[in-house]
């Protein structure tokens, strides 16, 4: 889909744009992207933009046009935020501008057409590249900081954590996820499968 193709005003309302069955979220007007009022596309640049029917945008406070009714309007580069990025990582996905001003929401990505949702799952999986940690081969502590050497499904890799016990969540019984001193994550999706040398390597912090 780019963002040159004509597009049509979606064929019907969503349930919950209906103002006859008015919801707690119809009364705060969250706008939410499904396959009929969005088309994610891939920018000359290789980022993911949208075009969206919606209420327009003001990109300012200087324009005159103050309507509310909804247009389709190419929104260019648009920045994705999940809600639940462990329970619900395809679930109530927030559509942001680089201002991380919300446009929408995208309640699932299951909602929107097939290479709308191919790009939306580009651009999450870019934000949200979490390597899955298959065995830690040494964790070394100096100064407040530890070092870790860790075998991945992306490879083996090298990262250091400060505040060891801070930086790692326990998500369920199982499942552990890693935050580096750079911002980046990683998984250990179940504790009881690694072997005995990695697992004792982390038994003190969980």
């Amino acid at each position: 889909m780019s963002n040159n193709e004509t597009l049509e005003k979606p064929a019907e309302a969503k349930a919950e744009n209906n103002t006859d069955n008015k919801s707690f979220t119809d009364l705060v007007e969250i706008q939410y992207f499904y396959k009929d009022n969005s088309k994610f596309y891939i920018t000359e640049t290789g980022f993911v933009g949208l075009n969206a029917f919606m209420s327009p945008v003001q990109k300012d406070d200087l324009g005159e046009n103050k309507t509310t009714e909804p247009v389709w309007q190419d929104l260019g580069r648009v920045y994705f935020h999940r809600a639940f990025p462990f329970d619900l990582p395809d679930k109530f996905i927030s559509v942001q501008d680089r201002d991380s001003k919300e446009y929408g929401i995208i309640k699932d990505v299951a909602d929107l057409d097939d290479e709308s949702r191919k790009n939306a799952l580009i651009a999450l999986d870019r934000k949200y590249f979490t390597p899955n940690i298959t065995k830690i081969i040494s964790v070394k502590e100096r100064f407040g900081y530890s070092y870790w050497v860790v075998e991945t499904d992306k490879g083996r890799m090298n990262f250091t954590l400060q505040d060891t016990f801070r930086s790692i969540a326990r998500i369920s019984d199982s499942r552990l996820v890693i935050s580096d001193i750079d911002g980046n994550r990683y998984n250990i999706l179940n504790t009881d499968s690694l072997d005995s040398s990695s697992y004792r390597k982390i038994e003190l912090y969980i």
